[in-house]
C-alpha cells in the first residue's frame, strides 16, 4: 500500500483526507452525503478524496448491506447509495509484552481492534535465547491465529522490564531479567520488516490505562505494575514521563525500612520489592498463618507453593482473620513506598495493575487507609480491569501511533510517502 506515487499530496488535499478518514473511522459504512455532512466537505470535494484514497488502499466501496451508523438502516428506493468504509485491515500492529516467565503478543488492526492475542509461559528461561524464542513462538501463533501476513504488519512495539533507551531500542539494565540487557528492536527486526519500539512495560501499561481503563479522563496518573515485580508508569498531561535516563518509575528499588542501598538482591529484586511482592504477600500470610491459624493455615503443609498471594487476598475477603492481617501489613510497606512518590508528582488517579489488581476492594481500602495519613491530599485509588493484558495492549497503542503517524494522512506536514 502506498500514499502517493509522487510523494506527499498537497497540503490542501491532505487536510482533506484526513478530515474524510477521522469522519470514516470507526463510524462504519456511510453514504458519501451523511460523510461530506460529518467531514464539513463539499460532496464533490468528498468524492475525489475518497477515490484517491481508494487508490491508495485505504478506503473501500461498500454494499448497501454494509451501511454504518451513517446510513442509519434506511430502507431507500432506485439506484442504491454510494457506500464507503475505512478499511482497517489495510494494515495491521503487533504489541509484545515479554517478561522472565512469559511471552504476549497481540494483532490488531489500523483501528486498534485486537484481532489475535497469544501467550507462550517461559518456565525456565536461561537467558535471551530462550526470551527470544518463546516470543517468536507467540508471535508465529498470534499471527496465524488472526491470518494476518507478516508483510501487512506496519509496525510493532515491544514492552519490557528495566531502562530502556527507546530511541536505540535496547534494554540498557533490567535486574528482574539476569543478562536481558539486549538490543531488542534489532532482534525483533530479524522477524518483522518495519519500524520497531520498545518501551518498558509499566510504562506501556499506563498508556493502556489512558486508552482502555480508568484513566481515559485523568491527566496525572501513576500506574503500578505490581505482581511478582514492581514498577510504575507515569502520565503527566497524558504524556509518558520517562526521566533523564528513562528510569522514572522503578519503585521497585525504593530503600526503606533499613534497606542500606537500591542493589538487587540474587533474585533480581529491589528493596521494595522484596517487600510488597507476590513472594512477600505470601511470606505475611505464612507467617500470620503461624500465628492465628485459619483459612491459611491449611496451605501451610506440604506440597509447597499452595499458600499465594492470590491465596491470602481470597481468605481475606472471606473474612479470615489471618489473610487480613497480613493484608494489612502489606498494605502499610506499599503506603510507606508510595506516599513519597504522591507527594511529589499530586497526581489525580493511581492504578494497581497487573496481577496483584484481581485483589479487590480488601487490598484497595487497606492502602488507602495507610496513606491517608502519609499524604497531605490522598488521589483516587482504581483497581485495573486490563489483568495481564495491559502491557500488550499499551504496546498495541504505541504501535498504531507509529502506523497512524506514517500510513494515514494528517493535517500537517509529513516525510515522504511510506509504503508497505
Amino acid at each position: 500500500m502506498t500514499w502517493s506515487a509522487t510523494g506527499g499530496p498537497p497540503l490542501l488535499r491532505q487536510i482533506n483526507s484526513a478530515r474524510v478518514l477521522a469522519a470514516l473511522r470507526g463510524a462504519g459504512a456511510m453514504r458519501l452525503a451523511d460523510l461530506a455532512e460529518r467531514s464539513g466537505l463539499s460532496r464533490p470535494t468528498v468524492g475525489h478524496v475518497v477515490d484517491q484514497l481508494h487508490e491508495a488502499g485505504l478506503v473501500a466501496y461498500a454494499g448497501p448491506g454494509d451501511a454504518g451508523p451513517g446510513d442509519g438502516g434506511r430502507p431507500r428506493s432506485g439506484r442504491p447509495p454510494r457506500l464507503v468504509r475505512f478499511r482497517s485491515e489495510a494494515a495491521y500492529v503487533v504489541g509484545i509484552d515479554i517478561g522472565p516467565h512469559k511471552a504476549r503478543v497481540a494483532v490488531a488492526d489500523l483501528l486498534g481492534r485486537v484481532v489475535a492475542m497469544r501467550r507462550r509461559a517461559i518456565p525456565a528461561a536461561h537467558g535471551n535465547r530462550d526470551l527470544l524464542a518463546a516470543l517468536r513462538a507467540a508471535a508465529r501463533d498470534a499471527l496465524a491465529g488472526a491470518g494476518v501476513e507478516r508483510g501487512s504488519v506496519a509496525s510493532v512495539a515491544a514492552g519490557t522490564p528495566g531502562i530502556v533507551d527507546p530511541p536505540r531500542g535496547t534494554v540498557t539494565l533490567a535486574p528482574g531479567v539476569p543478562g536481558w540487557t539486549i538490543d531488542l528492536a534489532r532482534e525483533l527486526r530479524r522477524s518483522f520488516r518495519c519500524p520497531v519500539h520498545v518501551e518498558n512495560d509499566a510504562n506501556l501499561a499506563a498508556l493502556a490505562e489512558r486508552r482502555h481503563g480508568a484513566a481515559r479522563d485523568a491527566r496525572t496518573v501513576v500506574f503500578i505494575l505490581w505482581g511478582r515485580r514492581v514498577g510504575a508508569g507515569v502520565l503527566i498531561g497524558g504524556h509518558l514521563h520517562r526521566g533523564a535516563a528513562n528510569a522514572a518509575g522503578e519503585i521497585g528499588f525504593l530503600a526503606l525500612d533499613g534497606a542500606a542501598t537500591a542493589e538487587p538482591d540474587t533474585r533480581g529484586r529491589g528493596p521494595f520489592e522484596r517487600m510488597v511482592g507476590a513472594d512477600a504477600i505470601a511470606e505475611a500470610g505464612r507467617l500470620a498463618a503461624e500465628r492465628h491459624g485459619g483459612a491459611l493455615a491449611g496451605l501451610l503443609a506440604p506440597p509447597p507453593g499452595r499458600l499465594t498471594a492470590e491465596a491470602v487476598f481470597t481468605a481475606a475477603a472471606r473474612g479470615d482473620t489471618a489473610a487480613a492481617e497480613a493484608v494489612r501489613a502489606i498494605a502499610a510497606r506499599f503506603a510507606r513506598g508510595l506516599a513519597p512518590v504522591l507527594l511529589v508528582l499530586d497526581p489525580d488517579l493511581v492504578v494497581i495493575g497487573a496481577g496483584i489488581s484481581r485483589a479487590g476492594s480488601v487490598l484497595l481500602d487497606a492502602i488507602g487507609g495507610s496513606l491517608r495519613p502519609l499524604t497531605l491530599v490522598p488521589p483516587r485509588l482504581e483497581l485495573s480491569a486490563l489483568g495481564d493484558e495491559a502491557v500488550a495492549l499499551g504496546a498495541v497503542e504505541l504501535a498504531l501511533a507509529d502506523a497512524e503517524r506514517r500510513l494515514l494522512p494528517s493535517p500537517g506536514p509529513v516525510p515522504a510517502a511510506p509504503s508497505l
